[in-house]
Formats: C-alpha cells, sequence, structure tokens
C-alpha cells in the first residue's frame, strides 16, 4: 500500500553529522488536533519537531524529510547512546499519552513503520520505541502512554516485513 503524505514542513531540524538512521520514536502531542501540533512545529521559537504527524483520521503529515535530524526527543539515550535524534526517526500521534488512539492511527503507525523498516533495515521492531523509553532522566516522559498497544504494533510489523520480505 502506498502511504499518502501531506508535507506540513518545520523549520525545526539540522543535520544529523552522517549518523545512520536505526530507530524509531514513537510520540504523542498532547493536543487533540493535528493543526495545533503543525502550528507549534512551524514555530522557529518552540525549537520543537518531528519527522511525522499522524492525525486521529490516519492522515499522515511530513515535518521534517528523514535525510535531517528533527528536534523531538530531547535529552535521550538509548542503549547507552545519547542524543537520538541524531540517529531516530520521530512520529508522532495526535492524542495524548492519557488518553487512547484511534484504530486508523495504529494502522497507520503500523503501516508507516513497515515502510520505514523496509527503507532503514537496521530499524527493527524492536527498535521501535516510545518517548517514555528514551528520555532522560528516566520517568521525564510519558508519551505515547499506557494505552498505546506496544505488543501489537510490534507483531504487526513484524508480520507485515516477514510479508513482504519472503
Amino acid at each position: 500500500m502506498a502511504i499518502a503524505v501531506i508535507d506540513a514542513w518545520s523549520p525545526n531540524y539540522n543535520s544529523r553529522s552522517g549518523a545512520a538512521i536505526d530507530c524509531i520514536v514513537i510520540h504523542d502531542t498532547e493536543s487533540d488536533t493535528a493543526a495545533a501540533a503543525l502550528s507549534w512545529f512551524e514555530s522557529p521559537e518552540s525549537q520543537v519537531s518531528a519527522h511525522y504527524v499522524i492525525d486521529r483520521d490516519g492522515a499522515i503529515y511530513r515535518c521534517v524529510a528523514e535525510m535531517f535530524r528533527a528536534w523531538h526527543a530531547g535529552s535521550s539515550e538509548l542503549e547507552g547512546r545519547t542524543d537520538v535524534n541524531d540517529f531516530s526517526l520521530g512520529i508522532e500521534l495526535v492524542g495524548f499519552a492519557t488518553g487512547t488512539y484511534t484504530d486508523v492511527q495504529i494502522d497507520t503507525v503500523v503501516e508507516l513503520c513497515v515502510d520505514l523498516c523496509l527503507r532503514y533495515p537496521a530499524i527493527t521492531a524492536a527498535r521501535i520505541v516510545g518517548h517514555s523509553d528514551i528520555a532522560t532522566p528516566p520517568g521525564r516522559k510519558t508519551d505515547p502512554g499506557p494505552h498505546f498497544p506496544w505488543d501489537a504494533v510490534r507483531a504487526r510489523v513484524r508480520i507485515e516485513l516477514d510479508r513482504r520480505l519472503a
């Protein structure tokens, strides 16, 4: 399935300085509309961005080109490597860490993650993590929250990757 993406560019990015992309970080926007999140990302003063935003209806917005380092992870560490922005792609889900996500958002995040894993083979289902998993100090962030279906998402990504790579 081809993924339709709407460009909504953010000025909040810089160079990866040669770092290879090898993980995906899932966030929530802490807003109920994509417009609110996109407005925040479009503001140079916010100094915040992500590569993608997935709206409640499944629409995907691209805010930063993958070749660049989006500013989504903040102070972070994954497997002993700090500054996770350098080697990750950030996906924001419209919603709140305390709430639930729509079925179409989950379907879309699975499809987008599969697409990214196929294009960046170092990203495996196990390297799809939440902001809460990488934020330092631990406990600083809670997104995407307790209602995000990690086991189902990772299992669906694995199944689809196996199917497409067979």
